[in-house]
């Protein structure tokens, strides 16, 4: 057989494989059993697989640093981001309604941040009706978009994406966002002066009496729950350089809210029965139990995004697809392994023969 023969039917082989593998429908696994039962996900794989997932991306992505790094930035665009609010709001609604609106804001505040806040927006109103804030509106519309811009950078670090927009691209996103989220607060002030009224019409119309005062006073707080759900869902659709369609009910929105509602319950709790910062801080208290507020605050929504980028990876390995690929793989990768290991008994076979000719050929030449 010629010397390069072995290597040629070993090329053979490996092709004939793959296109097996690429043009024949595989139904079975390598065991023998049905593909559609062979790695088919179980809930408690997928289960493991998100609580692993979950603690693995918490420790690696360091959320509490990185929700750190977010406060600072968080109380720089703070208060441009109130300014260009509260300049908003009083372009179309009346003082007490943009006061009742701030109550409820800070209704789940501590103190100490709720009375900064307060104070902060009852001297941007008095600013507003000299004119002073309508003239800086455009400035603090952009000081407030950095929060947005450092936060796009942290939601990239949650979901492992790469940055690939161009910087003047990132940052109209940022203002866009942040000039969405501003017109979402002050319709959702505008639903505070409109809903009793339209309310109390329908009550008398349809004979309901005092029923609707009971309604809005729960309704109203679901609606802000809702209202802070859409922002968290716009700031996981837009700030992350991602592809993912755009929900306003998602995993990590509704933990990650629920999760700073408690937090912010919990640490408002804490103040009112271990305060300590005060004495620690001094005249420094109130600002440093702002910041780590802000730090809190950041931290559910950084685990929101996480619980939503673990799901997705829990999805895209446990799917169907995914299974069929990976025994379409470990069928090619068993059968190229086969095909070799032929080529390598072929061309094994070849040397051996050569070897048994060589030493006929001198047996045949001694004879001689």
């Amino acid at each position: 057989m010629p010397a390069g023969r072995a290597g040629i039917l070993a090329a053979l082989d490996l092709c004939v494989a793959s296109s097996a593998v690429e043009k024949q429908p595989i139904t079975e696994s390598l065991g023998g059993r049905p593909r559609a039962t062979e790695g088919r996900p179980h809930a408690g794989n997928k289960v493991k697989r998100f609580v692993v997932g979950l603690a693995r991306e918490l420790v690696n992505d360091n959320i509490t640093d990185v929700g750190a790094m977010m406060a600072y930035y968080a109380i720089l665009a703070l208060f441009p981001m109130l300014v260009f609010v509260v300049t908003l709001a009083l372009l179309v609604l009346p003082d007490d309604v943009v006061l009742q609106g701030l109550a409820m804001a800070t209704e789940a505040m501590p103190p100490a941040t709720a009375e900064v806040v307060t104070t902060q927006v009852v001297s941007l109103m008095k600013a507003a009706h000299t004119g002073f804030a309508i003239g800086s509106a455009a400035l603090a519309l952009w000081g407030a978009s950095r929060g947005a811009s450092s936060l796009m950078g942290a939601l990239n670090a949650m979901f492992n994406k790469q940055e690939t927009r161009p910087w003047w691209r990132r940052q109209v996103i940022a203002i866009a966002v942040t000039f969405g989220v501003a017109i979402v607060v002050v319709l959702a002030l505008g639903l505070l002066v409109a809903g009793p009224v339209a309310g109390h019409w329908l009550a008398d119309r349809f004979g309901l009496g005092s029923m609707f005062d009971t309604a809005w006073g729960i309704g109203r707080w679901a609606g802000a729950g809702l209202l802070v759900m859409v922002v968290w869902a716009v700031l996981y659709k837009f700030l992350p350089d991602t592809n993912a369609p755009f929900r306003i009910f998602t995993p990590g929105a509704i933990v990650g809210v629920l999760l700073w509602l408690g937090i912010s319950y919990g640490f408002r709790l804490y103040l009112g029965h271990f305060n300590s910062y005060e004495a620690t801080y001094g005249a420094l208290g109130g600002g440093i139990i702002f910041l780590t507020w802000l730090w809190l605050s950041n931290i559910a929504i950084l685990f929101g995004a996480e619980i939503n980028d673990v799901l997705a990876d829990v999805r895209r390995e446990t799917s169907p697809a995914a299974a069929m690929l990976a025994h379409e793989s470990e069928f090619k990768a068993e059968t190229e392994h086969q095909a070799a290991q032929k080529a390598e008994d072929r061309a094994a076979q070849k040397a051996d023969d050569k070897t048994a000719q060589k030493a006929e050929d001198r047996a045949v030449r001694d004879g001689r």
